[in-house]
C-alpha cells in the first residue's frame, strides 16, 4: 500500500509561501500591508508563507487578487506574471515555428508565456539568401525595425529597402513580405486586431 505524504510535505512541495513572500517583496507590501488589504491576519499570512500551512482556494485567490495575479501563478514551476509583464532575456527568445510560411527566417517570441497578449513581439533572423517568398496578408497591423543587415519589405506595390536603425509600421491587410541576406536581424511586432 502506497504511504500518503504529510500534508507539510505537501505544502513544502508546492512551496506556496515562498512564491506568495517573494511576491509581496517584489511588490513592495510588508506582511501588515498584506493583511490590511486581504482581510487575513498576520499570523495566518505568516503560517502561510512559512509553509506551516495550506491556504484554502479562496484564501490563495484573494492573496493572488490583492498581489495582481492569477491563482495559476502560484502552481507554475517558475511562475510568469502572465497577466502583468513578462521578461525574456538576451539571446532566450523562445523558436517559434513558422516555416510553413517563412522558410528562411527563424522567429523567437518574445512575450511567450504571456496569456491574452493584443501583440506579438518577434526577433526574426534570415537563415539563408533564399527569395522568392509569396506576400502575404492578414488582420492587424505591424512594426520592423531593422537591427543588423537589411532588408526588402515588398508592401503591396512598393519595395522599402530598410537598412540597420531603419523602421516602418503598415496595415498588415496589405500584401507583404521581407528579403534580406543570411544573418540579417530583425525586431517584428505584430498587432493583433
Amino acid at each position: 500500500m502506497p504511504r500518503r505524504q504529510s500534508d507539510k510535505s505537501v505544502v513544502e512541495k508546492l512551496n506556496l509561501g515562498n512564491k506568495i513572500r517573494d511576491l509581496r517583496l517584489k511588490r513592495g507590501f510588508t506582511l501588515n500591508e498584506l493583511a490590511e488589504r486581504t482581510g487575513f491576519s498576520i499570523a495566518l499570512l505568516s503560517q502561510i508563507e512559512n509553509n506551516i500551512v495550506s491556504p484554502p482556494i479562496s484564501t490563495l485567490w484573494k492573496i493572488a487578487e490583492v498581489l495582481g495575479v492569477k491563482i495559476y501563478y502560484f502552481f507554475q514551476d517558475t511562475p510568469i506574471e502572465g497577466e502583468d509583464f513578462v521578461v525574456v532575456r538576451g539571446g532566450k527568445g523562445k523558436p517559434v515555428a513558422r516555416r510553413e510560411t517563412y522558410p528562411n527566417l527563424s522567429f523567437y517570441s518574445l512575450a511567450f508565456g504571456l496569456a491574452d497578449r493584443k501583440m506579438e513581439p518577434f526577433m526574426v533572423v534570415f537563415d539563408n539568401d533564399e527569395f522568392g517568398k509569396t506576400p502575404h496578408s492578414h488582420e492587424g497591423e505591424e512594426f520592423l525595425y531593422v537591427l543588423e543587415g537589411s532588408l526588402l519589405l515588398k508592401l503591396g506595390s512598393e519595395t522599402i529597402e530598410l537598412s540597420a536603425g531603419d523602421s516602418i509600421y503598415y496595415d498588415s491587410k496589405i500584401p507583404h513580405c521581407v528579403e534580406g541576406k543570411k544573418g540579417a536581424r530583425f525586431l517584428a511586432v505584430v498587432i493583433k486586431h
